[in-house]
């Protein structure tokens, strides 16, 4: 099939084309579940349909690709005339995320606490320990640059290497807090309520519900198919077309996303700071395509250190990108794994 026919809305027919044993794999993982949906444009909003959708008729007929992961439950809603929208390759950053005045972060060591052990330092940035903790050991780590949207190779490296070090103080502190999870919410779409650039570390004594569920169901899926679950995950990906090697270190466009444009780094290499050139890669492909804002995690299971990343929309846009459907029910998603990865 031409890559160009390669989408979301094409995927049960690209499914039963793989070869019988990845076919029979997918299967085992995802169900897909495609429907027609109708609606009447009244006259009065014809012309601005046309204009924003191509026709009349593609805003009347809409198909919905439900696709659901049967082990994990992660279901995700695509819509035709969403996924079919053009990316926006323009970046627009907004004045104010420059703005240093009254930053506590450009001066962190006069107005951040520290940790326990002391602050962990980087050539390009610090730790501290954040002053309204969520967990046991939670700390953040922050940038010499002001703005989060500049980054280099050089600087990003630094950034996990030292977060590795503070995860190793935090265990010789207390050998219990072994659940290591670093996250990145970049400006305020993302949940950050400091402009300035930082990460949040956590070492807990307890395995969060999402990440144990996870692990969980690796572990009976281990047991029932006498296979990995994250190298079938992985195997999938790449029959599909969804999945590019950089330095044996895979980048995937997740089929089930948590919001658009969700990308998993894999390693199984010993350091989580090793994928710090594919995550850099993935980040100066995003603002390519228009990502301004994004979140960032990185935890291990299984021996597998797992990156996820995803957009969380434009930086004016006031309203929410995430409602009840998401919290409560499956993902509604704009964007086409098939296109996401052409572009990353």
């Amino acid at each position: 099939m031409p890559e160009s026919e390669r989408t979301i809305l094409s995927l049960n027919k690209i499914a039963r084309n793989l070869p019988k044993e990845k076919r029979v794999l997918f299967e085992r993982i995802y169900e897909v579940e495609v429907s027609k949906s109708k609606t009447l444009v009244p006259k009065e909003m014809k012309a601005w349909v046309k204009s924003r959708f191509g026709s009349v008729k593609n805003a009347e007929t809409q198909t919905i690709v439900h696709l659901r992961n049967r082990l994990t439950g992660e279901g995700c809603l695509f819509n035709s005339l969403r996924a079919s929208r053009p990316f926006d390759t323009t970046c627009k950053t907004l004045p104010d995320i420059g703005g240093k005045e009254n930053c506590l972060f450009c001066e962190p060591e006069k107005n951040t606490p520290s940790d326990p052990f002391g602050r962990i330092k980087g050539k390009f940035c610090l730790t501290a320990g954040n002053i309204a903790k969520y967990d046991y050991f939670h700390s953040v780590l922050i940038f010499q640059e002001h703005n989060p949207l500049r980054l280099k190779k050089d600087w990003l490296e630094d950034y996990l290497k030292t977060a590795e070090r503070w995860f190793g103080n935090a265990e010789k502190k207390d050998p219990n807090a072994k659940n290591r999870l670093l996250m990145w919410n970049c400006l305020w779409r993302s949940g950050a309520s400091i402009l300035h650039g930082h990460m949040q570390l956590t070492a807990s004594k307890t395995e969060y519900g999402r990440l144990r569920h996870l692990r969980e169901i690796s572990q009976s899926y281990s047991e029932i198919f006498g296979s990995d679950y994250f190298s079938d995950i992985l195997s999938i990906h790449k029959s599909l077309g969804l999945a590019k090697n950089s330095g044996n270190i895979w980048i995937i466009a997740y089929l089930t996303p948590v919001k658009d444009s969700e990308i998993w780094i894999m390693s199984r290499r010993k350091n989580f700071s090793e994928m710090s050139p594919a995550i850099f890669r993935v980040l100066q492909k995003y603002k390519k395509i228009g990502v301004q804002t994004y979140n960032l995690v990185i935890f291990q299971i299984n021996g597998w250190w797992i990156c996820r990343l995803l957009d969380r929309g434009d930086l004016k846009n006031k309203s929410s990108d995430i409602g009840s459907m998401e919290l409560f029910a499956d993902s509604v998603i704009a964007s086409d794994p098939f296109r996401v990865i052409e572009e990353i």
